[in-house]
């Protein structure tokens, strides 16, 4: 066998796999549901939506949470 042929198989391989993790971790990755707004009450920066708080009240920091609550 030819280094040059182990090589290119390798490189193959390494490729194939290193896609294949790319791909599941996109997969995990949670997007937009059912166009609902993830979106921080006070600034407005984006947020990934959980499945355990949904909609408005929701803060992305503590700096954010403190601003709202001095604004009570």
């Amino acid at each position: 066998m030819h280094r040059s042929w182990l090589r290119t198989k390798a490189s193959e391989s390494k490729t194939k796999v290193t896609n294949k993790v790319a791909e599941r971790a996109r997969a995990l990755v949670p997007g937009q549901r059912d166009g609902e707004a993830a979106s921080c009450m006070v600034c407005g920066r984006w947020m990934r939506p959980t499945g355990a708080v949904q909609g408005d009240g929701r803060v992305c920091s503590p700096a954010c949470a403190r601003q709202w609550a001095q604004g009570l």
